[in-house]
């Protein structure tokens, strides 16, 4: 999962650089979020040409929940990104884990340990320190309710994920799950689409192909645990942002970034080392 974070956190900073006018004319997050998908998807198709991958016992009903869900929760995310301040809808958004974490016990009827609630508030705690919202003007707001909406969708996308695990290969989640996101993303990226550089045509490749190698190894983490004990350590995505943003852009984490960084880190610590204790006592 931690390696899931940093190919992630990587793909967030090949789309700032998309992004912004540092490499030529800006891109638009739907062009960005086609070229993953794309991209993805080809060098998916490459992989399973190549060992004569066959596709077996698809369940087009999870794949179909599985990719509505997730559609629905980041459409609303990019819409209330627009309406309520960034940072806002940002934090409302990483609520998903959360949320995530109450349907694996109601839906996949998985273990309830407290050690991994106190993980969960901790590494929430500290992404919301790194966020840093404002929730001042967001009381009875329909648009934070709506994003509120937004992250238990992406919420249930994670246990349509976890369920997909268990009746099918890796490979084919894969596929299958880029293949209709690149159909969903085709149908509004012409409407943006700008002609990319050479260097920005490269880039485009590369955030496609660290999506898939993120997707992989999500799909490892959840394949062999719980979920419940997965979902925290998606909040490191943000701590490698952090790094990378210094490694690439010289910018430096002040104080407060720092500590919601270390509280993420010993929320992460926390668990690990109390799971491993807990299968060492059974």
């Amino acid at each position: 999962m931690l390696a899931a974070s940093a190919f992630i956190g990587g793909t967030a900073i090949i789309a700032k650089l998309l992004g912004k006018n540092l490499i030529g004319e800006p891109l638009s997050p739907f062009q960005i979020s086609h070229s993953r998908f794309l991209y993805g998807f080809i060098f998916l198709l490459f992989f399973s040409l190549f060992y004569k991958f066959k596709i077996q016992n698809l369940n087009f009903k999870l794949h179909l929940a599985r990719t509505s869900f997730g559609w629905i929760g980041v459409t609303i995310l990019f819409g209330s990104s627009s309406i309520i301040p960034v940072n806002d809808a940002v934090a409302i958004n990483f609520s998903n884990p959360v949320f995530a974490m109450i349907l694996s016990i109601i839906i996949l009827k998985e273990k309830y340990f407290l050690y991994r609630w106190i993980a969960m508030i901790l590494t929430f705690g500290g992404a919301l320190i790194l966020i840093r919202p404002n929730f001042s003007d967001l009381y009875f707001d329909p648009v934070a309710l709506i994003s509120i909406f937004g992250a238990i969708c992406l919420g249930f996308e994670a246990i349509f994920i976890k369920l997909l695990t268990k009746y099918e290969r890796n490979i084919q989640i894969l596929l299958v799950n880029n293949f209709i996101g690149l159909i969903l993303s085709s149908s509004v990226v012409f409407f943006y689409w700008i002609t990319p550089n050479f260097l920005q045509f490269l880039f485009c490749i590369l955030i496609g192909v660290l999506m898939i190698c993120a997707q992989f190894c999500f799909l490892k983490a959840l394949k062999s645990n719980q979920l419940n004990f997965v979902v925290p350590f998606f909040y490191s995505t943000l701590i490698f942002v952090l790094l990378y943003d210094y490694l690439f852009f010289y910018e430096l984490p002040d104080f407060l970034s720092l500590s919601g960084s270390i509280l993420i880190i010993i929320g992460g610590t926390y668990l690990f080392f109390k799971e491993k204790s807990n299968k060492n006592c059974t």
